[in-house]
């Protein structure tokens, strides 16, 4: 298991409220609903961040060729043969 690193969050009394009565529904604690939602809220960020590095790449036609890539692929693909 990783080491965790304790620490101390302040929330507004009704957040509070919310996080307490879902994750006591779920039979889960209060730190592991926070902890899945930071982690799931962190994945959304940096598939953000790809989408939109990605998307920079295809607005520019001419760098956004990709048949290097394709004859890279199919060269190491026909080394075998």
């Amino acid at each position: 298991m990783k080491r965790q690193v304790p620490f101390t969050l302040r929330f507004d009394q009704d957040l509070y409220d919310r996080v307490k009565t879902t994750s006591r529904r779920q039979g889960r604690s209060i730190t592991a609903f926070v902890q899945e939602a930071v982690a799931r809220r962190l994945e959304e960020e940096e598939a953000a961040v790809l989408f939109k590095a990605f998307t920079l790449v295809g607005e520019d036609s001419d760098e956004a060729s990709v048949e290097f890539a394709s004859d890279a692929q199919r060269e190491v693909a026909l080394k075998g043969e």
